[in-house]
């Protein structure tokens, strides 16, 4: 790996006696591109006081950082990736697509009739994933006595099993009418998933995706597990141990280290996990809504630094005090992960302003 050469690097100066060492073994045919670009990103990180890690990936090998000063030092320590499970349960559709056992366009009631939810027979897969299904919100339900946190989600709640009685509520718009951010949409995919497989969504995500790209340390989380990886922090200093990460199911209940995340990436970027046809639908913005694609936002946006527009293909999280940043960049074939354990306003790439376009501008223009 090419963080591991640079550790190599900094340890090959000198033996224990103090005499000069060896040089190095050279790093692989275009590491200097990419380790350039880490240099320009970790410039941009710094002076940004991010607490938490970024990672940047290339379709070979990525390297990256721990941010700001917290206890978990290790690059192996797990993270929640909230929203962006909503992206990798999105590839597993897309792989039952391609094995014909799902079509984006087909009611779900046709895969789970039993389901009692609100216009099944008109709710598609991509209603579901562009979030227009017109279906309640879980957002809608009653909130901590802190206001920082639904009540469902906390640990000493009640935990009702399955999807979350809220998703099964009356519906708030017709199918298709309009985009609505919404977790029920993905409680509901990860419910057709498991239909059409017939095995627990977790099993299906290890089998199809997380062994495929080799995230051996990823995992979907269950619920009532104990407080798990790293946690989050408010801008009063306390932490969000109290949410069990696991009730967010396909919503936001995968975890895993940082370096898995650019894994998945990599597996995207060269089409280990998706053939071309279904990586290209599934990123297909629409601007009528945003730019929503499937479960992802895919748009082009000016970097400074970069002679023309850089199309991305965006996927963000936020569970407590943590927020996550998952962005692959498919013409350069690079993509920029970043976590981050308390606030940070991370702004928006279109914006032209903010942390995320200083980052993205210093890893796709810093080398142009």
């Amino acid at each position: 790996m090419r963080i591991l050469f640079l550790a190599a690097l900094l340890g090959a100066l000198s033996d224990a006696s103090g005499a000069l060492a060896k040089p190095p073994i050279p790093a692989p045919p275009g590491a200097d591109a990419l380790l350039d670009r880490c240099a320009a990103v970790e410039r941009v990180a710094a002076a940004l006081r991010i607490s938490g890690q970024y990672l940047l990936s290339d379709t070979v090998d990525d390297c990256g950082n721990l941010l700001g000063t917290q206890q978990y030092r290790t690059s192996e320590t797990p993270w929640r990736w909230a929203s962006v499970s909503k992206q990798v349960v999105a590839v597993a559709v897309m792989q039952q697509v391609e094995a014909a056992k799902l079509a984006l366009d087909t009611p779900i009631a046709a895969y789970v009739p039993k389901l009692r939810v609100a216009n099944a027979d008109k709710v598609t897969l991509r209603m579901l994933l562009q979030h227009t299904s017109g279906l309640p919100n879980v957002e809608d339900g009653p909130l901590d006595a802190r206001k920082e946190m639904l009540v469902q989600f906390r640990y000493d709640s009640p935990a009702a099993p399955g999807i979350s009685p809220i998703c099964l509520g009356k519906a708030k718009a017709e199918p298709g009418a309009r985009f609505e951010y919404n977790d029920c949409d993905t409680e509901i995919v990860g419910a057709v998933l498991e239909a059409v497989s017939g095995v627990p969504l977790g099993d299906l995500l290890k089998k199809m995706i997380f062994d495929p790209a080799g995230m051996t340390g990823s995992r979907l989380l269950p619920r009532g597990e104990k407080p798990w990886g790293r946690p989050g922090y408010y801008a009063d200093g306390r932490d969000d141990r109290f949410i069990d990460i696991g009730r967010f199911g396909a919503a936001g209940a995968v975890g895993g280290p940082p370096r898995d995340l650019a894994r998945f990436d990599r597996a995207l970027m060269t089409g280990r996990l998706l053939k071309p046809d279904s990586r290209t639908e599934m990123e297909r913005g629409n601007p009528k809504l945003g730019y929503t694609a499937l479960a992802v936002w895919s748009y082009a946006v000016p970097l400074k630094g970069c002679a023309t527009p850089q199309k991305l293909v965006e996927r963000r999280g936020e569970i407590g005090g943590v927020q996550v940043r998952n962005i692959i960049a498919p013409e350069a074939n690079l993509a920029l992960i970043v976590f981050a354990d308390r606030p940070f306003d991370f702004g928006e790439p279109w914006q032209g302003k903010g942390g995320t376009y200083d980052l993205l501008s210093a890893a796709l223009c810093s080398a142009s």
